[in-house]
């Protein structure tokens, strides 16, 4: 009998991704079919980021996959149950390089003329945010992303959200916000000391502070505050610029996270001794960038103006900018793996780094050695001792052994282990789960009805059991 309204079995699911005349329920959207991915480029917690080939066209392109963790985030849909829900990607313009992978390629060096062509654009992606009222909140170097024309783009607007306050003046710094947001943005490595104080009505400076730290990492080559807890991350920017007081913070300590900040003493700071070789008018820009005031840290339109882009040696246009291989941030992070991989066996390499094995494992590889004068942690250390042997007269599996269990004494049990023949467990009536009457777990199955019964399974063929069920059948 057809209820009316069910579906019928001849029925089929309608598409999640197309109409019932096959055209598209995405408009200007095209099918993942027509691209060929060619590698992965990058992942976060918002998206993956892939490089594919256009068939049409054959153009290289970015793809990034959007990954939905919550469906209130973005458009609301209803599915049917057991239905897959459509990926959804964004076709992007392929760039060849973020800033973070080509400063850790080792064939890529920067020339101060270079540097200052990017710094240029990207105070000029800055400042056009912000007049535009939106904060990026995540300023890093792997945000960054370079073509081999010189061309610097900035990425990543997982974590943006619109700022209503009036945007930067010339001269007047960051200024204060009326608008409480989240805290908890901002990779720790470029996030202001405001952030790390739990300062909720934060401004553009917030995004200016990353670019200080960007700013310094391209002449270092590599992230010049690199902290492993937030309480150390700060601990570095006290140490770089010196400690905060009421001069130089105001307001710092009524902050909901001074408590920790407090203990740590005066710092008076080493900026200028830290890039004492990149010349005054760099420390005079850091100084400004990574100012610890956010009312009144340097806006995208004042650094633009800073007399360090109008110094010799002037700014590299970006035509004149050098071409270097394919260089993201996940290519390092794979070649950094390859380079700590384990040495193979029977090859003992003099590099310490090479033997040591594989980061967090308490061992040498196969034909490694152990390093002289260094400390090997016992594997077994911190764990419960090792039970004492048993003796030779009561082995484990010894015919010889009394068994307590009320059923083993009983002459349907037999350990079978005479002339090496495998253990068997020979149960009584031929029955596997312990329906005797004298079975206090299981009771009597066959006779009691009120018993729980296990659901019902094809006989089994007798013949074709092995010595393993029965032994791990006990």
């Amino acid at each position: 009998m057809t209820v009316p309204g069910s579906p019928q079995p001849s029925q089929q699911k309608s598409s999640l991704e197309r109409y019932e005349n096959g055209q598209s329920r995405f408009r200007g959207c095209s099918n993942i079919r027509d691209f060929e991915f060619l590698g992965k480029l990058g992942e976060g917690t918002f998206g993956e980021v892939y490089k594919a080939r256009s068939k049409k066209d054959g153009a290289v392109v970015a793809l990034k996959k959007i990954l939905m963790h919550n469906q209130m985030d973005g458009p609301t849909h209803c599915t049917g149950e057991g239905r897959k829900k459509p990926s959804m990607y964004m076709v992007m313009l392929y760039m060849e390089h973020d800033l973070s992978g080509l400063l850790e390629n080792p064939n890529v060096h920067f020339t101060e003329p270079q540097i200052k062509c990017y710094m240029l654009q990207l105070l000029e992606g800055v400042r056009y945010l912000h007049e535009s009222g939106i904060l990026h909140r995540d300023m890093k170097a792997a945000n960054l992303l370079i073509s081999n024309t010189g061309v610097l783009q900035i990425a990543d607007f997982g974590l943006a959200r619109p700022y209503y306050e009036k945007p930067p003046q010339p001269g007047k710094g960051g200024g204060e916000a009326k608008r409480d947001y989240t805290p908890l943005v901002v990779t720790r490595w470029y996030r202001p000391p405001e952030l790390l104080l739990q300062l909720r009505r934060y401004t553009t400076a917030i995004d200016m502070w990353g670019v200080g730290c960007v700013f310094g990492e391209m002449f270092k080559g590599r992230p010049i505050l690199a902290g492993n807890s937030d309480l150390n991350q700060a601990h570095l920017i006290f140490g770089l610029v010196g400690s905060p007081t009421e001069e130089n913070m105001p307001g710092w300590s009524s902050l909901p996270g001074c408590d920790g900040i407090k203990d740590f003493g005066s710092k008076p700071g080493n900026l200028s001794q830290v890039f004492k070789e990149q010349g005054p008018l760099v420390i005079s820009l850091l100084s400004e960038l990574l100012k610890l005031d956010w009312r009144t840290r340097i806006t995208a339109v004042d650094a633009l103006k800073h007399p360090y882009f109008t110094s010799p040696p002037l700014p590299a246009r970006p035509g004149e900018l050098p071409q270097f291989e394919d260089s993201h941030e996940l290519d390092r992070r794979h070649f950094r793996q390859k380079q700590k991989a384990p040495v193979p066996g029977n090859n003992v390499d003099s590099d310490r780094s090479n033997n040591a094995g594989a980061r967090g494992m308490n061992r040498v590889p196969r034909g490694g050695l152990v390093p002289s004068g260094s400390f090997r942690r016992p594997i077994d250390e911190g764990l419960p001792q090792k039970p004492s042997p048993v003796s030779s007269q009561h082995q484990a599996w010894s015919n010889r052994r009394t068994d307590n269990r009320p059923d083993r004494r009983k002459e349907g049990w037999s350990t079978g282990r005479g002339e090496g023949r495998p253990d068997t467990y020979m149960p009584r009536n031929g029955h596997f789960d312990g329906g005797g009457p004298d079975n206090s777990r299981y009771g009597n199955r066959r006779e009691n009805p009120n018993a729980r019964r296990r659901s019902q399974s094809p006989p089994r063929d007798k013949g074709r059991e092995d010595s393993s069920y029965h032994l791990y059948r006990r």
